[in-house]
């Protein structure tokens, strides 16, 4: 996955700044683009813009979270992967605009390694935690909950140090905190001694999948699956400790299969039965695939196929009922051909992490890029909502004030700590404005 680009590198034909996402449906001109090589550069640039200010990252977030026509600002620039480690506590003080990629690279150096990591490491480790971005596992909480402190840079240009020697209250606010709440700098994250992983995969029935995902959960480090639109199988993958010797036996092209799914379904548009058809038969004689190696270039992986998401996160006990349903769904749709992810995340106390209170069952749903998403609001999004489900704060969702009051126990809570730390909006823009009720003020 590339990063986001601003054309030319600057201003684009008409003198203006332009920025768009990984997946290009989010773009805006802002006034300025900023990427500040210090600390003290970023302080200074808060106090002195002129107008609103959003953070961003590495731009995978399907939402507009970074949308601004004030001042966009990348910490891209700063130096230092690793600030600090404390090996005994295994714990270390990261570089918040620093790529998981880029982090996991150092901590390895140091003999450590994250807990846990998503699907893909290309997001910085700010924007990653903002919007509480997970693996899967029943044992990990999403990425944001391993913060112990960190230092954010509020509206004001302070500096301010969150953690158990200051400010312990605001901890599980900053954790999964979307950019409202200033700046996330540096991060103390929980990590633990560098690990190998044995990862499989393996193609089963989805009747039996379904039956067997809670086992599954239970038995492996690791454990999500991808059902296919329009195929009774699903693709079953595994991740567990090891200290076996690297190896790999069978290897999939994820990018060549989305470009046979792709064509299958623009060929076979015109009769859903002989598409299951093929699609069940090259299933069954998919090959397997056994690979041993460092835990994070196992955990994560590479996407190049552009496509946007909606993904939801479900009360463990709705969590397959709501697949089934979603599965179900999608075989009326016949444009649909992305496979359909299920993972499930540990509990954690951040105020707005979908996780807290409760582990859940994460469902995702994508759809190719220029290909209409409307289905997704339509079709998909009803059933997670009748299912109790939380929408990823980065990707496709329709909820605003109202429905995620009703949703997240502390969303008040979180709702004055924002307004306490950024009284005038600095850090609003018409998306948050949306998320917390608030008038956005010219």
């Amino acid at each position: 996955m590339s990063k986001p680009e601003v054309d030319g590198g600057g201003p684009d034909r008409s003198g203006l700044n332009r920025w768009s996402n990984w997946s290009g449906n989010v773009s805006f001109r802002p006034a300025q683009i900023s990427s500040p090589r210090s600390v003290e550069e970023l302080v200074e640039l808060v106090r002195s813009a002129p107008g609103r200010v959003r953070p961003v990252g590495s731009g995978h977030s399907f939402t507009a979270l970074a949308a601004t026509e004030g001042t966009l600002v990348s910490l891209h620039e700063i130096e230092g992967d690793i600030l600090s480690i404390d090996s005994n506590a295994s714990r270390a003080r990261l570089n918040a605009g620093a790529s998981l990629h880029q982090l996991s690279m150092a901590l390895e150096h140091h003999g450590l390694g994250f807990k846990n990591l998503g699907d893909i490491d290309v997001q910085s480790l700010a924007g990653a935690t903002a919007t509480a971005t997970h693996g899967t596992g029943m044992g990990f909480p999403c990425l944001s909950a391993e913060i112990e402190e960190a230092t954010l840079v509020t509206a004001s240009g302070e500096l301010l140090s969150i953690g158990p020697g200051a400010n312990s209250e605001l901890l599980h606010a900053v954790q999964v905190s979307l950019g409202a709440l200033g700046i996330v700098v540096d991060a103390t994250v929980s990590v633990r001694p560098a690990y190998k992983l044995h990862r499989t995969t393996a193609v089963r029935p989805l009747s039996d999948t379904l039956v067997d995902a809670m086992d599954l959960w239970e038995a492996h480090r690791n454990y999500e699956f991808f059902t296919l639109p329009f195929c009774d199988y699903a693709f079953n993958v595994t991740h567990d400790e090891t200290t076996e010797a690297d190896r790999r036996v069978g290897k999939g092209d994820d990018e060549a299969s989305l470009r046979d799914l792709r064509r299958l379904r623009t060929l076979l548009s015109w009769s859903s039965p002989l598409r299951r058809l093929i699609l069940n038969q090259v299933a069954k004689r998919t090959a397997t695939e056994d690979v041993v190696g460092t835990s994070w270039r196992l955990l994560a992986n590479e996407r190049n196929t552009i496509f946007n998401e909606m993904e939801y996160h479900i009360p463990v006990d709705q969590g397959l009922d709501a697949l089934a349903e979603v599965v179900h769904a999608i075989d009326s749709l016949r444009d649909v051909y992305f496979p359909v992810e299920c993972r499930r995340t540990a509990a954690d106390e951040s105020w707005l992490s979908p996780f807290h209170g409760g582990e859940r069952i994460s469902i995702a749903v994508h759809a190719g890029r220029g290909d209409d998403v409307r289905w997704l609001f339509d079709t998909i999004e009803p059933i997670m909502r009748r299912r109790g489900g939380r929408p990823h704060w980065g990707k496709l969702h329709s909820l605003s004030a109202p429905d995620l009051r009703d949703l997240y126990p502390e969303f008040d809570r979180f709702s004055r700590v924002r307004r306490e730390l950024d009284p005038h909006g600095v850090f609003l823009n018409p998306h948050t404005a949306t998320l917390w009720g608030e008038a956005l003020d010219a």
